[in-house]
């Protein structure tokens, strides 16, 4: 129960550990230069231990294409790790912007009154127990995964195939290393998402924060300060847009083919090592957009309550141009805050994933018609 009384400052640090891990948190150029070329090696390490076992999920789909069932479940553990490279490829790239978003929320939780602290701290508070438990979700089957093999004759943590021997046991617990390191790489990639709900957070929060303050607003120069605040939450919410499209893109289809293949073993195979290691994969994977989708909503509800709110602008006997700055607001307010996943899917919603959900359960299905015929 200690991490879900967890304050916002404590959330932050719990994922920019879980992100340095990961190689995923972006680093500061104001970091020592020694830090800043360890942090390089890790993330170099960290990838090509993943490419290599990436590889070898690849060729163990190709060697038992025969085997369907097993095919399927290697596909699956597949399209879990490729999240993991996804993940670090195009938090590398993002270095500079995600650390420059991450920089002004850390900014003003320095600066912001206890009021704004408690609105912020409203929006984790609203996703913090469910979010515990679906990163429960990522961390119970990689723990299952890690120890299959201690109690069962399956040689490794993953299905992977290699072309030459394991057997001895210098290559085997290197091989083994491996796949832990990947195995635990995979269960904390969840906390990318984590980060991204904070990203999403924190506009939303202070679109509330700016609302309250509108109620108050009876002269031009209040109203002018309002509209430069409202400025600068556009251009967060822009911004933060820019860069997670991507990733939010990449959750969908990592997501969807990790959902699919991972149900096909359950089907084909009731054992509890299976059951074990599958079922909470495949529920976690089915709930991980919904992880991004709720406050991506939360966000487009806090845009649609703040253009309500500018109704009750006491504007009435004020001076033109003060008539003009709420009219320009009236506008500008009309477009909502939508995130954006790519040109090719609708905006982020729980609408939207709840048809994902559907949508995916009717791949499934007809693959498995298809399979099976």
């Amino acid at each position: 129960m200690g991490m879900l009384n967890m304050d916002i400052r404590q959330v932050l640090h719990i994922l920019e550990l879980t992100g340095t891990f990961t190689c995923t948190w972006p680093i500061n150029p104001k970091d020592s230069k020694k830090y800043i070329i360890i942090r390089n090696i890790l993330w170099t390490f960290t990838i090509l231990n993943v490419i290599f076992l990436t590889i070898s999920l690849m060729l163990a789909i190709f060697h038992f294409r025969s085997n369907i069932p097993k095919s399927m479940k290697t596909a699956s553990e597949m399209a879990a790790l490729l999240e993991v490279v996804l993940d670090l490829v195009l938090c590398k790239w993002n270095n500079s912007e995600l650390q420059v978003l991450i920089e002004e929320v850390k900014s003003f939780l320095e600066m912001a009154s206890e009021y704004e602290i408690k609105i912020l701290q409203g929006y984790i508070n609203r996703y913090k127990k469910f979010f515990s438990t679906v990163s429960m979700g990522y961390i119970l089957p990689a723990s299952s995964f890690i120890l299959m093999p201690l109690f069962s004759a399956q040689e490794l943590p993953a299905e992977g195939w290699l072309p030459f021997s394991i057997e001895p046991l210098g290559i085997y617990c290197v091989v083994y290393v491996n796949h832990i390191y990947c195995i635990l790489q995979t269960s904390f990639c969840i906390f990318v998402d984590f980060t991204i709900v904070i990203l999403f957070s924190f506009p939303a929060a202070k679109l509330d924060v700016l609302r309250s303050k509108l109620r108050h607003v009876n002269n031009y120069d209040m109203l002018v300060s309002c509209i430069k605040e409202y400025q600068k939450i556009l251009g967060f919410v822009e911004d933060t847009n820019a860069t997670v499209e991507t990733l939010l893109f990449k959750t969908n289809v990592t997501m969807g083919s990790t959902v699919i293949c991972g149900a096909f073993p359950l089907l084909n195979n009731q054992s509890l090592d299976v059951v074990t290691q599958f079922l909470p994969l495949v529920l976690s994977g089915m709930l991980h957009l919904f992880v991004i989708s709720w406050p991506a909503d939360d966000l487009r509800e806090s845009s649609i309550q703040f253009a309500e709110s500018i109704n009750d602008i006491q504007w009435l006997g004020q001076s033109k141009k003060m008539k003009s700055c709420v009219i320009f607001m009236m506008i500008r307010s009309q477009k909502l805050f939508l995130i954006r996943m790519s040109s090719l899917l609708p905006p982020l919603s729980l609408e939207y994933c709840s048809n994902f959900v559907t949508t995916v359960s009717s791949y499934f299905m007809a693959m498995r018609t298809m399979i099976e015929s």
